[in-house]
């Protein structure tokens, strides 16, 4: 929540430090056949609230917090402008383990985390931005080809990269958190929480069902925003690579 969206700023300029140094359910439609229904039908058949909307801001974040720890899994995805540039992120997290693609541009990187291991899968263009120019680049993309690359646990440098699986860090604010506007997101009811910090932006938790967050939107709309959906899910494409697939790129360097 600066709310960071979730790292996100700091993830390329993460990744270019590596490589220089290497839903709600809808209600059913409304038969039209069907005789009118009185006001208090209508009202128990709307769904009920969770009682979030009631509490302090605080309050509210924490029991998304909880909400989403409890869910254990969820979909991320969206876009987001920084410094007047496109970034997509695309991740899915389950029980601590990730995979997912950034990309900003053309270049892009997938990144898995997996029986806590880590990896990170660049295309060229991704190595030509970040690799110290386009003849290099190329010769790292065809040096490695579409293996994996193992990264360190311990690398500062990639540690922001993976940081979409700690659900306290990924939705702390910098600043004073606040109650903001109620606003649809996705077809379900939600009430915004505002980072009062002066990059912040909005987090917006479900005020039906499970308290879930179901969007972060940066300071300036128009620049974009994540998703939360698939609470729960079971992500198959989350699971270890073949070891023929993964290369280390101290090894490969020869260092």
């Amino acid at each position: 929540m600066k709310i960071k969206l979730a790292g996100a700023v700091v993830v390329f300029a993460s990744t270019a430090l590596l490589a220089t140094g290497c839903a709600g359910q809808d209600d059913d439609a409304a038969n039209p056949a069907a005789p009118a229904t009185s006001a208090a039908q209508a009202t128990s058949a709307a769904p009920a609230g969770n009682g979030v909307e009631a509490l302090e801001a605080q309050q509210i974040l924490d029991k998304a917090k909880a909400a989403l720890k409890k869910a254990g899994s969820f979909h991320m995805k969206g876009d987001i402008v920084t410094d007047g540039s496109k970034m997509g992120l695309d991740f899915k997290t389950g029980n601590g383990e990730v995979i997912g693609k950034l990309s900003m541009g053309g270049p892009s990187v997938e990144l898995l985390e997996v029986a806590k291991k880590r990896y990170i899968r660049p295309d060229a263009a991704f190595w030509s931005m970040s690799g110290g120019g386009k003849e290099q680049g190329e010769q790292m993309a065809k040096l490695v080809g579409d293996r994996w690359v193992a990264v360190k646990a311990t690398d500062k440098n990639t540690a922001d990269m993976f940081g979409f699986s700690d659900i306290d860090s990924m939705l702390n604010a910098d600043g004073k958190v606040t109650k903001g506007a109620a606003k649809d997101i996705n077809g379900r009811p939600a009430i915004g929480l505002v980072d009062n910090s002066q990059d912040g932006g909005t987090l917006y938790i479900a005020t039906t069902g499970e308290p879930y967050p179901l969007r972060i939107e940066s300071k300036n709309a128009a620049e974009g925003g994540l998703d939360f959906t698939e609470f729960g899910e079971k992500f198959p494409d989350i699971k270890a690579p073949a070891p023929a697939d993964v290369v280390d790129i101290e090894k490969l360097m020869g260092k």
